[in-house]
């Protein structure tokens, strides 16, 4: 009877987490390996449903969908001026979709406007410690592993039993609370939990991404350096003859002209600050 009974409280405890959940982490990033001394840092959320889990900006979310209920409010009111200048921006824009139970991978990621998706099914190969300690309350577990080029080193709690993680992390037996590389660039920690309902699941506003492999994903980074207003410059081409509209960022407003010029300004700035991503094997 007693293991009759321990059994269904790991059940039940199974079937709590196998609700809809959020966990909210911070995530701290140093963009620029040449200036480590200056970090970011983000609000994500890891959503998990019984079907799988999705990982995105909390800043990012809500900027899409402002961005998109005005751009479909201007449909119908007719409106041709966009106006921006209130809206808070993002600074991460990847999305990480894991399915449930095999836990393969989708990453979601940007070179320029393009929306990209890299599924990758690699299992990652921890090696768990004896050590123990404590994080927000929850006892937790030490583990090791290396991924996407960087050594990583986790807490798990095997008290939140969800195999999953912050970021493409996954495969422990407990929720991954906190993680971070060796070289203290790029961690989560987690900060939140929360229930919610199906009304507040997440929808993504971003565009369908299309599907490439890695190889083609370092390519197309390669060609987005050596021209970072390509994509800009074949919409304006492939949308020439519709009629001009006017979008305003900080006070200010642009032709759609100006914003390329903006843009392609921004882009090459970034390209000398933004050079220690996540995925150190992707953008090498």
């Amino acid at each position: 009877m007693k293991i009759k009974f321990c059994f269904l409280l790991l059940l039940m405890a199974g079937l709590s987490f196998a609700q809809s959940k959020q966990f909210i982490y911070e995530y701290r990033f140093k963009m620029d390996s040449l200036n480590r001394d200056q970090s970011e840092t983000e609000n994500m959320v890891l959503l998990t449903s019984p079907k799988g889990s999705i990982f995105y900006s909390q800043v990012g979310y809500v900027h899409d969908s402002v961005m998109t209920a005005t751009i479909k409010n201007a449909k119908v009111t007719q409106n041709n001026h966009f106006d921006f200048t209130d809206l808070k921006q993002p600074k991460i824009s990847f999305e990480v979709t894991k399915s449930y139970p095999d836990y393969k991978i989708m990453l979601k990621r940007s070179i320029g406007s393009t929306r990209l998706g890299i599924a990758n099914d690699k299992k990652i190969e921890w090696k768990i410690s004896n050590e123990k300690s404590q994080v927000l309350g929850y006892d937790v577990q030490k583990a090791t592993a290396k991924w996407r080029g960087r050594n990583w080193v986790a807490w798990f709690a095997p008290e939140i039993p969800l195999q999953d993680g912050p970021y493409e992390f996954s495969g422990l037996p407990g929720l991954i609370v906190k993680i971070e590389d060796s070289k203290g660039d790029h961690s989560f920690n987690l900060v939140a939990t929360k229930n919610i309902t199906a009304t507040e699941e997440y929808s993504s506003m971003k565009p369908r991404e299309i599907p490439v492999s890695e190889d083609k994903f370092r390519k197309l980074w390669k060609e987005y350096k050596e021209d970072p207003v390509k994509d800009m410059r074949q919409m304006n081409i492939s949308a020439s003859g519709a009629k001009v509209v006017a979008f305003s960022f900080g006070g200010k407003s642009y032709t759609p002209e100006e914003m390329m010029k903006e843009t392609e300004k921004s882009r090459k700035e970034e390209l000398k600050k933004i050079n220690n991503f996540l995925e150190l094997d992707l953008y090498r």
